[in-house]
C-alpha cells in the first residue's frame, strides 16, 4: 500500500507496520518477523499434514458436497473439517481414510456392508447399510475409491440408490474393482414434496452429480438434508469388508511414530475394549489421542475403555533425539 504525501519520507517500524521509501514514494507493509528456524519439528509435521490433506482434497474434489462459503471453497472447507483427523511424526503424516467426511452434516448413518461378487468386468461390488436408514435418508450415495500402491485415493465410481428395500438398508451395486478400495456412503433426505433427484432434464445418478449441484448451488439446502459420511475398506485379496452390526462399532488403532499397536476391530457397543501400544527400541510411548483430539485421553500403554461409537485412537511415540510431541499445544510438536 502506497502512502504518498501523507507521512512524508518516513521510515522504520510503527506497531505492526514497516515504513520505507522506494523510488521517491512512501511504502508501508505488514511487519514479518524473521523466524530463526523455519524448519522446527512442529512446522515440518504441520506442513506434512497440510500436504496430505491437500492431496486427498484434490482427489475427492469431484464428490465433496460441502457448499462453498463466500471466498472459502468447498475444497478448503473439506480440509478444515477433516484436518483434526490427521497426525504426523517425523515429517510423515497419516489419516484413516474411512473417517473422512465428504459432507458437512453431523447426523449419523448406519455402517456399510460391502462385498465383491464375481470377477472383474462381469460382476460388481454389492453395497448396503447395516441397519434401517429410512428415518434419515430417502436416497443413499455410495462412492468407491481405489487405493493405489503408494496409498493414494483414486476415484473409481459412484451411484445413488433411491429404493430403500424392505429392510431400509438401500442395497445397490457398483462396478467391480480389484485391490484395496475405500467405500463411502451418505444419505439425502427430502425436506419437502417438491424435492426430486431430477432437475429439469438433468438426471442425478451419481455422487459426482450431487457434488456438481451443490457447488453450483442448484441443489438447495431447503430441499435436502444430508447425513454424515460413513466409510469402509475392502482390503486387497479380500472379498468383503469387516461387517459392523447394528449394535456394534469399529475401533481404529494407528501408530504415530516408532512403535506398534494392537486392539483394532469390531466390537459390541457397551463392551470393554483394550488397545495396546508397544514402542520400538529407542522410542517411548507418550499417550493415546482420541478422535483427532490434541490432548491425550490416556498415557497408559494398555488403555481400556467402554465402546459406545466408532472410535479412532492414535498411539503417539517419541524417538530419542527429536522434539517431544506436546498434546496441549505449547512447544514441541503440535498435533492439533
Amino acid at each position: 500500500m502506497k502512502l504518498t504525501g501523507i507521512l512524508g519520507n518516513g521510515s522504520g517500524k510503527l506497531g505492526s507496520s514497516v515504513f520505507s521509501v522506494s523510488a521517491g514514494e512512501q511504502i508501508v507493509r505488514q511487519y514479518q518477523p524473521v523466524v530463526a528456524n523455519p524448519n522446527t519439528t512442529s512446522q515440518v509435521n504441520q506442513r506434512a499434514k497440510l500436504k496430505l490433506a491437500s492431496q486427498i482434497a484434490a482427489s475427492m474434489a469431484n464428490v465433496i458436497v460441502i457448499p462453498k462459503n463466500g471466498l472459502q471453497s468447498s475444497r478448503n472447507l473439506f480440509i478444515k473439517k477433516n484436518f483434526p483427523l490427521f497426525s504426523a511424526q517425523g515429517g510423515t503424516a497419516q489419516v484413516s481414510y474411512e473417517n473422512l467426511q465428504i459432507t458437512d452434516a453431523t447426523r449419523g448413518i448406519p455402517a456399510i456392508n460391502a462385498n465383491r461378487v464375481g470377477t472383474e468386468g462381469s460382476q460388481a461390488i454389492n453395497v448396503s447399510l447395516a441397519a434401517d436408514a429410512r428415518g434419515v435418508a430417502t436416497r443413499v450415495i455410495y462412492i468407491v475409491y481405489k487405493v493405489s500402491d503408494d496409498g493414494q485415493l483414486q476415484y473409481h465410481s459412484s451411484t445413488i440408490v433411491v429404493e430403500a428395500g424392505e429392510n431400509g438398508t438401500f442395497p445397490g451395486a457398483l462396478p467391480y474393482v480389484t485391490g484395496q478400495v475405500v467405500i463411502y456412503a451418505y444419505g439425502m433426505k427430502d425436506r419437502n414434496a417438491s424435492a426430486t433427484a431430477k432437475y429439469g432434464n438433468y438426471n442425478v445418478a451419481t455422487g459426482e452429480d450431487v457434488a456438481k449441484l451443490v457447488m453450483t448451488r442448484t441443489l438447495s439446502a431447503s430441499d435436502y438434508a444430508f447425513t454424515a459420511t460413513r466409510g469402509t475398506t475392502i482390503l486387497s485379496g479380500s472379498d468383503q469388508n469387516i461387517q459392523v452390526g447394528t449394535n456394534q462399532s469399529r475401533v481404529y488403532v494407528t501408530a504415530s511414530g516408532n512403535g506398534s499397536v494392537t486392539g483394532a476391530g469390531v466390537f459390541d457397543n457397551g463392551t470393554q475394549v483394550t488397545v495396546t501400544a508397544t514402542p520400538n527400541e529407542g522410542s517411548t510411548f507418550l499417550g493415546w489421542r482420541l478422535n483427532g483430539q490434541s490432548s491425550y485421553v490416556s498415557t497408559s500403554a494398555s488403555y481400556t475403555f467402554t465402546l459406545q461409537a466408532t472410535t479412532d485412537l492414535v498411539a503417539v511415540f517419541h524417538t530419542e533425539g527429536t522434539d517431544t510431541p506436546n498434546p496441549g499445544g505449547g512447544g514441541g510438536t503440535s498435533y492439533e
